[in-house]
């Protein structure tokens, strides 16, 4: 398991040990024990950016998902590698602060979402969303118990 950590953003301080531990659970228990990964963590100007060039939504976001497994991937990609994770930390703060729950579990919520669309969840539909929805709070409690 390879997973890449890069901080372009000041908004919040990244606890890579947490973070490592949230993306190894989710592995695991996804059943990904060979998985690559990569997690960018941004601010909301940056997300916005990036959802305009490649999702044409003039809106920030709080995690975005790029596969490496899906049909657009470019090349014959290793199987291993998934692909990368974009967080706002940004949207993270403002969003903690407003459930009044601590910053590290909402990133590990952005976390767990963001992985779980590289693995080829999606929530474009009720009833996808909910089998989505209930993975992640099944993760999330097994990394606040791990």
């Amino acid at each position: 398991m390879n997973i890449d950590i890069m901080d372009l953003q000041d908004c919040v301080k990244i606890d890579k040990r947490s973070v490592i531990k949230c993306a190894k659970t989710v592995l695991n228990v996804m059943g990904e024990k060979r998985a690559e990964l990569s997690l960018l963590f941004v601010n909301d100007s940056y997300i916005k950016r990036l959802n305009w060039q490649y999702r044409r939504l003039r809106s920030k976001t709080d995690v975005l998902a790029f596969s490496m497994r899906s049909e657009k991937a470019l090349g014959d990609v290793s199987k291993n590698i998934l692909g990368d994770v974009v967080v706002s930390t940004e949207t993270a703060k403002k969003e903690a602060k407003k459930r009044n729950i601590p910053i590290q579990r909402e990133m590990n919520l952005y976390l767990i979402h963001g992985i779980l669309h590289l693995l080829g969840y999606d929530d474009k539909k009720a009833l996808d969303t909910k089998k989505m929805k209930a993975k992640e709070k099944e993760i999330l409690r097994i990394v606040g118990e791990s």
